[in-house]
């Protein structure tokens, strides 16, 4: 992690050891807001139990408690535009091991910060997409103005994900190979490669790493933001989380019912499923997402023809015979997929899939390179995205499967996705080798949270719905929000979702179970 935490510690034997081996018609005082589905079922979780306490006062912090900087212009770089904000940006020095605080393992993470309001409301993202500090920025640019009298918006870069200390521990070329493996897992021999070049990797970053490695997980996370709030001099935290990120706040309410402000989850996963089944979901959700981008793209006059789903299979097929080479990239039939993953759950960047994949069809691989370079390679001066999401999946999930079982799901979800099943089947193996991670500790406080506002989106193809409402089921006082549309996430697509996450935090406002906003 950056050039000091590579240095820092050395390789435990035993890590290396295991290397080795119902809607409602919308809220009471908005009727005009949610519309009637009859579609969907009754919501199967009570109404907000009475002994909920309401929504604690967003509080106030210290401008002053960390040294902040300009960095309006490194920001607008980093976005690929000019931000119409000042942007002030620093670093927050955490324990690595809250709980083993003797071993003195320091992290710096990246904060950013915009808005003057007295309250913060601090956004946090996935590990496998642009760090909190962007998304953060990004949102402001999105939400109404208005948010910013009550907060300044601040967006934390988790564990590896800033350029301060970047997680950066697989060599490129092994990255490549990584991600462009080849999705038909029909052969042993290329899931035994596959399990090697993982095994080979994950070794590397231990050796560099040693016990950190092990601290890049949704409780890492919990624990810094409950570092973050002190540091900030704040009562309670306000947070938006979106997507996985869900994992880190949930595990903050339970470790920290004090500290907790006003928090949306949008796009929540499934705290119910363990990982392979929490995979195949999602490589159905992906499939339909896929679907949904391929009616689209034939109703703009589709680069690819008639049939999107068959032009995938083809390219796939061509990619196998003779991969395109793009400067030190290999374009193989797994990184076409990639760029697929990378952008069918925004659907303003359609397009831009649907001409990658006809270029590389011709065979121009150059536009299917740029989808996937911030995955692979440091851009724009952040780090690859791959290092970091690897190590906080496979540290957040004790499942690893072998081979064996690796090559039966893929026969098994190739019946029911295939264009995906394999793919997904075998990016399983990606943890295989990893180490597998200690029981979660750390106790919480007897306390009852304030509501929790869930949002789910009904076509979400990277974290499904269902984990959305499970949530929601899950949190003694969470309330469920859906949106009917075609995204990851519904902030900031919604406009009535937009409503009513801005009247939550801003006037303490809930929601009514159930509230589902049109498309």
């Amino acid at each position: 992690m950056g050039h000091r935490i590579l240095r820092c510690l050395g390789v435990p034997v035993m890590l290396l050891a295991a290397l080795i081996g119902g809607c409602t018609a919308g809220p009471s005082n908005r009727p005009g807001v949610a519309v009637r589905d009859t579609n969907l079922p009754p919501p199967r979780f009570p109404q907000t139990p009475p002994t909920s306490p309401p929504l604690p006062p967003a509080g106030q912090y210290s401008r002053d408690s960390l040294l902040w900087r300009d960095c309006t212009g490194a920001t607008g770089a980093a976005l690929g535009a000019a931000s119409p904000r000042r942007v002030e940006c620093t670093e927050l020095r955490v324990d690595a091991t809250v709980a083993t605080p003797a071993l003195g393992n320091l992290l710096k993470l990246d904060l950013s910060r915009v808005g003057s309001g007295p309250a913060p409301l601090v956004v946090l993202g996935e590990a496998s997409e642009e760090p909190g500090t962007l998304r953060a920025v990004r949102l402001v640019q999105q939400l109404p103005p208005v948010l910013l009298d009550r907060f300044t918006v601040i967006g934390l870069a988790r564990r590896g994900t800033g350029p301060s200390e970047p997680l950066d521990c697989i060599p490129t070329a092994t990255r490549n190979q990584l991600v462009g493996a080849d999705p038909d897992t029909s052969q042993t021999p290329e899931l035994d490669s596959l399990l090697d070049t993982t095994r080979a990797a994950i070794q590397t970053c231990v050796q560099n790493l040693g016990e950190v490695l092990t601290t890049i997980n949704s409780t890492g996370t919990a624990d810094d933001l409950e570092q973050l709030r002190v540091a900030l001099k704040a009562p309670v935290l306000n947070l938006i989380a979106h997507g996985a990120a869900s994992r880190a706040v949930i595990e903050f309410l339970r470790r920290y019912p004090s500290s907790v402000g006003r928090v949306v989850l949008d796009g929540a996963v499934d705290p119910t499923l363990d990982d392979v089944s929490a995979t195949e979901a999602v490589l159905l959700a992906t499939d339909a997402g896929y679907t949904a981008f391929a009616a689209d793209c034939v109703a703009r006059g589709c680069p690819l023809g008639p049939d999107p789903r068959s032009a995938l299979v083809a390219l796939a097929e061509a990619l196998r015979r003779a991969p395109l080479q793009v400067g030190w990239q290999r374009i193989t039939a797994g990184i076409a997929f990639q760029a697929v993953l990378e952008t069918v759950g925004d659907p303003q960047r359609w397009p831009q899939l649907s001409h990658a994949l006809a270029a590389a069809r011709d065979g121009d691989g150059a536009e299917l390179a740029a989808l996937v370079a911030p995955v692979l390679a440091k851009d724009r001066g952040l780090p690859a995205r791959f290092d970091p999401a690897l190590a906080t999946h496979c540290n957040d999930t004790p499942t690893r499967v072998p081979p064996e079982r690796t090559q039966q799901l893929a026969h098994q979800w190739q019946q029911r996705s295939e264009l995906f099943g394999p793919l997904f089947a075998a990016r399983l193996l990606w943890c295989s080798a990893w180490p597998v991670p200690a029981s979660s500790s750390g106790g919480s406080e007897d306390r009852a949270l304030p509501p929790v506002l869930v949002v789910a989106t009904t076509g979400d193809p990277v974290t499904p719905a269902e984990g959305a409402r499970r949530t929601a089921q899950s949190l003694p006082s969470g309330i469920l929000v859906s949106w009917q549309g075609q995204a990851h996430g519904a902030l900031p697509r919604s406009s009535c979702i937009v409503d009513l996450v801005t009247r939550f935090l801003m006037d303490a406002s809930i929601p009514r179970q159930g509230t589902l906003c049109p498309p």
